[in-house]
């Protein structure tokens, strides 16, 4: 009999809270997020509300979304939030350069956002046009979103429907400046930020956290560049958070890959743990308190395009391979509470690694979703530090280059056979843990330090085959299973986990 693995569990060396905002989306006027994914137009005959969909709130309402940042992405440096306002009917019509040519009717604009936000109970992320648009515009478009008193933008917002200011916190300065959004470098960036921020006022009552572009990837040379131009020029303070973006990029198609490229993917994954490591360890240098906190405001996989869909529209399927990228993922975030404050999975419905697949007919929880209502017991509780005695599998070329520099942190360790997190609340510990294996099972012990376990509620994300995904006639192919509770011994629980899976354990602590 082979020697199981272990997963160490020492609930005494707290890490940090588990923010909410860990577990935030992203919606971008982007292919079919928006039309028809959130917002259908009078006389549709899917039911809703002033636009809103009733079945998308209906399945988002129990995630309980923590945040949510709209309108992009590369289109938000595009965007003139005053196409969004006012009676339907007299809106803009504009060409939605980035994704496809698309026509954009900007029926969904401030208000409806900020209505579909309040129906699911997300804080909203506004990311304003720096890329295309004068300071003013910002300036104006949080006047008018903020402000409580008497003044030509307050009275417009009242006159368009909503009496109280909407007091939106966050507020991205554009939105990669290094690419779509400028071709800029990061000095020229610092410049316009400095210079836009000084712009973003604060209301009473409502005061904003400004939200910087950060870096592509392991653009290790952005983030310096970046905060030394603000420190030489006396800005640094003004920035609340700086955004990274990182991609796993994909390995196959989105429903097709071998054993081999389901662990080439998952290498990419979990070579965000050295993105964050990275980057904060050069902001660290410039910022020792962590006043400035770091963000990873796009994330996922990004697969080839389903054909059939719009040009441009990044529509994707979404497997229980995409499912165990979710967990490994939002584990390390779990594991690195201290140095991460929020992070926007990309994107919310139908583009990139979506939450939900929507059409007329029909509203599709992906397998990604899953983990999103798996992984719910950790908001808000301490994640406390684990270790995860497991083989390495795969390092994966792509994972290794993106994080091999002077800033890579000693934490990172590939992928390994499994990898996990653990939170508590009170006396209930929560464990969650990936079987990154494409086939075979892991034969596990959960050890407690300094705590006796009784029992465990295991719930698991499985599917009989690696390539498993949800479609309108089948929606259920892949969902959560409860396993009912399995014993412990002397604080150890011993349990199977099944390839290809996620898996939660609840135990209360004694």
């Amino acid at each position: 009999m082979s020697t199981p693995s272990r997963f160490l569990i020492f609930p005494t060396e707290p890490i940090a809270e588990i923010n909410p905002y860990l577990h935030g989306q992203f919606a971008e006027h982007l292919g079919e997020l928006i039309y028809p994914g959130i917002f259908v137009d009078q006389g549709s005959k899917v039911a809703n509300t002033a636009g809103i969909r009733h079945d998308v709130v209906e399945a988002l309402k129990p995630l309980g979304v923590s945040v949510l940042r709209w309108p992009g992405g590369c289109f938000a440096d595009t965007y003139h939030w005053r196409d969004g306002i006012g009676p339907v009917a007299s809106r803009k019509k504009r060409v939605n350069v980035h994704w496809g040519m698309a026509t954009e009717s900007n029926h969904f604009g401030t208000h409806e956002f900020m209505a579909f936000c309040r129906s699911i109970g997300a804080e909203a992320y506004f990311a304003a046009n720096l890329g295309s648009a004068p300071p003013a515009e910002t300036r104006d478009w949080i006047e008018y979103c903020n402000f409580g008193g008497d003044s030509t933008l307050a009275n417009e917002r009242r006159a368009n429907g909503q009496d109280e200011p909407f007091g939106v916190k966050f507020w991205g300065i554009g939105n990669e400046n290094w690419g779509c959004g400028g071709n800029m470098s990061p000095t020229q960036y610092a410049g316009e930020y400095s210079k836009y921020q000084t712009f973003a006022f604060n209301y009473p009552g409502a005061p904003i956290t400004k939200i910087a572009c950060g870096p592509c990837d392991s653009n290790w040379n952005w983030t310096t560049r970046f905060l030394s131009a603000l420190a030489e020029s006396g800005h640094l303070r003004t920035v609340g958070g700086l955004a990274a973006h990182y991609y796993a990029g994909t390995a196959g198609t989105a429903t097709q890959y071998t054993e081999s490229q389901w662990l080439e993917l998952l290498s990419k994954a979990v070579a965000i743990e050295g993105i964050i490591t990275g980057h904060r360890a050069i902001m660290d240098d410039f910022d020792p308190n962590r006043e400035i906190k770091l963000l990873l405001d796009e994330w996922g996989t990004w697969h080839p395009v389903q054909t059939g869909k719009p040009t441009g529209g990044l529509y994707q399927q979404n497997t229980i391979r995409d499912a165990c990228v979710a967990g490994l993922t939002l584990d390390i975030f779990h594991n690195h509470a201290d140095k991460l404050y929020m992070a926007n999975i990309a994107q919310l419905i139908n583009v990139l690694q979506s939450l939900l697949l929507v059409d007329e007919n029909s509203c599709v929880k992906t397998p990604t979703y899953h983990v999103f209502d798996l992984y719910r017991s950790h908001k808000g509780a301490t994640a406390v530090r684990s270790v995860a005695e497991a083989d390495i599998i795969s390092h994966g070329e792509a994972s290794e280059g993106r994080c091999k520099n002077q800033y890579r942190d000693h934490v990172f360790s590939g992928l390994g056979r499994f990898q996990g997190s653990a939170s508590i609340r009170g006396n209930v510990l929560c464990a969650t843990l990936v079987n990154a294996h494409p086939t075979e099972p892991v034969e596990l012990e959960i050890a407690v330090k300094n705590a006796a376990v009784e029992f465990a509620d295991v719930v698991t994300l499985a599917a009989p085959d690696i390539h498993d995904h949800n479609t309108a006639e089948e929606p259920n192919r892949v969902t959560l299973t409860a396993s009912g509770k399995i014993s412990g011994t002397n604080g150890v629980l011993r349990v199977a986990l099944a390839p290809a899976s996620v898996n939660r354990f609840l135990c209360e602590l004694t």
